[in-house]
């Protein structure tokens, strides 16, 4: 009996020690919270763009965002999905164009000024739950 309980335990005890060391080598996942988000950045705007556009209009560009992020492979919807480690570069206005592209064609009432203003408080936002990385020096040769 003892020795069956001293068996089960080692058995745990090498089974924790093992998932925790594989853990521990990997980058904290960081959550974002699109309800969150759209509060952030909400309260983050400038007067003169929170007096124009609504809550729905963030929270359609930031959706479109997070779109994005995905389809580039640096983001997922789902919290037990594997990214991966490549480094990926994104442009700075990579994410802007596309999203300016996409609200033309739906036709949503922001401007450029306004998609800007968003996805820098969106970007303070992420330093705020801890998403982003270390900026990467030198333009990318094409």
């Amino acid at each position: 009996m003892v020795l069956s309980a001293l068996v089960t335990f080692v058995v745990a005890a090498v089974s924790v020690g093992g998932v925790t060391a594989k853990l521990a080598d990997k980058p904290r996942r960081t959550v974002y919270d699109l309800e969150d988000a759209v509060d952030f950045v909400a309260g983050h705007l400038p007067p003169e763009i929170t007096a124009v556009i609504t809550f729905d209009d963030v929270r359609q560009v930031l959706g479109w965002h997070v779109d994005y992020l995905r389809e580039r492979g640096v983001a997922s919807y789902r919290t037990d999905d594997d990214i991966g480690d490549e480094l990926v570069v994104v442009r700075d206005d990579e994410p802007v164009a596309y999203i300016i592209g996409l609200a033309d064609e739906a036709e949503l009432e922001v401007t450029d000024e306004q998609v800007v203003a968003i996805l820098a408080a969106e970007e303070r936002y992420y330093e705020a739950i801890g998403a982003i990385g270390p900026r990467v020096g030198g333009a990318p040769s094409e």
